[in-house]
């Protein structure tokens, strides 16, 4: 019976024999370090260097020219605008854009020169102006942006993410411009309304005015329509007396054997007929002054009236104010020229009335002086009474046609009254209409909002990004490297542990002939691995904090999770090795894919097909990756489940050593002729 050695350590003991033993164990200590610190740095910020990764721009875009709201041409060139923000943008996070032609950007992409291209085709600045213009004109702009798969897959990813933020970024402005015009046409519109509502209101205060001036028309046409009955009664009586006078002198005439005891009596009759006339001729004269003075006066007011009614119709017409009826004022517009020739017949009428009263006047004088000198000259007496005869006669014709103007200057007159209550009645309805209007539209301009630039400004960027990202990661890390940490480190301890076993025998084969019992067999074969293991964590773990500069939120859990991860990655491998033999190390291989597969390092499990989503629940780099990240980004919620599964897990492996061990002491025909040998 070989006698029991110092097992744990008697592994590790033979290794010091040589420098190369002693170097094939530094070797295998520094494998997780190679592995977990290369992966690291070489993820530790790609999207940080991105411009180091040349790209090219294409602008093809034309410069278009509007027309601003002050009337002048104002050139836009969006393609031109957007290739210079891409070329000047320093950032690490930008690609290092390089502005060139069609040709040599294809020719680029090919080669790998270029790792992405975008062209700004000829109608953008185009497309982003046609908003403005007429809507069924308005289309969409375009960028077009080519990767090359061939060269790289991520590289496409990238470019659409930098592609989407500045498309992002120039859809806003081109937004923010539109509604700053459409803001600012708030305010044109509400001064609009202002000026249509002072417009209105003007337009009102000439109704009013038109409605007083048309009830003082037709007052004054009442009063003309009074005096002209006035005139028409004296006409009348003056015809009676003319004719009256006609009768008399031709009686006179026949009688003249009468003449001599009527002469004086004449005279003093023909006198007082004369004065009358007279008198009668001055009351006529002064009306007829002034109903001509008043013809004028309402020739003007008419000629007024209608321009005026003309303005207002044309203001009615275009505001098309509600319940007003326009087409009553173009046609009280129209009717000035009928009213004018009723003034003017009327002042026609008048004047001949004029010339018949003075007619009469000089008519009764000459009666008058007649019959004085018939007083003085009986001789003459017989001629005179004569022409008196034939004078009394036009008299009488003269005074009937001033009898008949005069009634038809009334008719007119009433007729002019009338048709001015009219014209009153709708210039009330037309001050009422405008007032309505002027009420309708200062109430829309009060709920047309009116923006200051700064307000204007404002709105438009709240408008053209309503949503604004607030994304907040929740124990965060600080760059792409140190989120995929805890996946490399899991990597790196997996292939360090297949690596102590390469260099360690998971079972001694003294210890194995010895009569030490299976469970310190087991154990002679871990714990030395399990020594590799810890400096292999330390390595690990001060090459990435010293060099790589990972900073963990929390380093008392980080280096517990890693050294619990090296002592269940350990147990597994020498469990492997122990079972299976040399195959044991293909089976390590299978299970490390299956473990990175369905640990969720990388992407969320749940994106990976249903097979790893059951497998992830059951491999042990799955607690190992979600310990090591807790302790990274921090957070506690699962770590103590981690630590347990991991414990399970290395006790399960143990036991199954040890049973391999148990296995392996009892000889059988297998073991003298192995197939393969460890």
């Amino acid at each position: 019976m070989i006698p029991s050695p110092p097992l744990p350590w008697f592994e590790l003991a033979r290794f010091r024999r040589s420098r190369l033993t002693r170097a094939a164990v530094l070797a295998v200590m520094l494998v997780p370090l190679f592995y977990g610190a290369m992966y690291v740095w070489a993820n530790i910020n790609p999207t940080g260097h991105l411009d180091q990764v040349k790209a090219a721009v294409v602008n093809e875009d034309e410069l278009v020219e509007i027309t601003g709201r002050d009337g002048e041409k104002q050139p836009v060139a969006i393609g031109r605008q957007l290739a210079g923000n891409l070329v000047s943008d320093d950032g690490d996070d930008n690609y290092d854009w390089v502005l060139t032609d069609g040709k040599d950007a294809r020719q680029g992409l090919a080669d790998g020169t270029y790792k992405a291209v975008l062209t700004i085709p000829a109608n953008l600045s185009k497309a982003a102006t046609s908003t403005s213009g007429d809507p069924a004109k308005a289309i969409q702009g375009r960028l077009d942006l080519q990767t090359n798969d061939a060269v790289n897959y991520i590289n496409g990813t990238i470019a659409q993410t930098i592609l989407r933020a500045a498309k992002g970024a120039l859809n806003a402005q081109v937004t923010e411009t539109y509604l700053d015009n459409v803001y600012l046409s708030f305010t044109d519109i509400k001064g609009a309304l202002d000026d249509a509502a002072d417009g209105s209101d003007r337009l009102a205060d000439g109704a009013v005015q038109l409605r007083d001036g048309t009830a003082e028309l037709g007052d004054g046409a009442d009063q003309l329509s009074d005096g002209a009955g006035r005139l028409a009664d004296g006409a009348g009586q003056l015809d009676d007396g003319a004719a009256t006078l006609a009768d008399g002198l031709d009686q006179l005439d026949s009688r003249t054997s009468a003449l001599p005891a009527q002469t004086r009596r004449l005279a003093d009759g023909a006198r007082q007929v004369a004065d009358g006339n007279a008198e009668l001729n001055d009351t006529v004269q002064q009306v007829t002054r002034d109903l001509l003075g008043a013809s004028e006066d309402a020739n003007a007011d008419i000629d007024e009236l209608a321009k005026s009614l003309g303005t207002i119709a044309e203001q009615c017409e275009a505001a098309q104010p509600v319940g007003v009826d326009c087409s009553l004022l173009r046609q009280a517009a129209g009717r000035s020229g009928e009213l004018k020739e009723l003034v003017g017949g009327i002042r026609g009428q008048a004047e001949e009335l004029s010339a018949g009263t003075k007619q009469l006047a000089q008519g009764s004088e000459q009666v008058a002086d007649g019959n004085a000198e018939l007083a003085r000259a009986v001789p003459q007496l017989v001629e005179a009474i004569g022409q008196a005869s034939d004078g009394a006669g036009r008299l009488a014709s003269a005074t009937g046609q001033l009898s008949d103007g005069a009634d038809e200057l009334g008719t007119g007159a009433g007729q002019l009254a009338a048709g001015a209550g009219r014209l009153s009645g709708g210039a009330d309805d037309l001050a009422t209409g405008a007032l309505e209007l002027t009420n309708g539209l200062r109430d829309g301009s009060k709920q047309v909002p009116d923006y200051d630039e700064s307000e204007r400004e404002t709105l438009a960027k709240t408008a053209a990004t309503p949503i604004q990202d607030a994304a907040e990661r929740v124990n965060g890390v600080k760059n792409y490297g140190e989120a995929l940490a805890p996946y490399f480190i899991s990597l790196a301890l997996w292939v360090g542990a297949m690596a102590i076993y390469l260099l360690l025998r998971p079972l001694s084969a003294r210890a194995i002939a010895s009569s030490a019992g299976s469970v310190r067999t087991a154990l002679a074969g871990y714990v030395p691995g399990l020594v590799i293991s810890v400096v292999q964590v330390g390595l690990l773990l001060a090459v990435l904090q010293g060099f790589l500069d990972l900073r963990p939120a929390n380093q008392w859990l980080l280096v517990g999770i890693a050294l619990a991860t090296g002592a269940v990655f350990t147990a597994i491998n020498q469990m492997f090795i122990a079972l299976f033999g040399a195959a044991g190390r293909f089976v390590a291989l299978v299970f490390v894919s299956l473990q990175l597969t369905s640990a969720g390092g990388t992407y969320p499990i749940e994106t990976s097909p249903p097979f790893f989503n059951v497998l992830h629940d059951l491999l042990p780099m799955t607690y190992a990756v979600h310990g090591l990240r807790a302790a990274l980004a921090g957070g506690t919620d699962g770590v103590v489940r981690d630590v347990v599964v991991l414990g399970l897990f290395t006790v399960l492996a143990l036991s199954v050593t040890v049973v391999a061990a148990r296995r392996k002491q009892t000889v059988t025909i297998a073991r003298l002729h192995p197939t393969l040998v460890v």
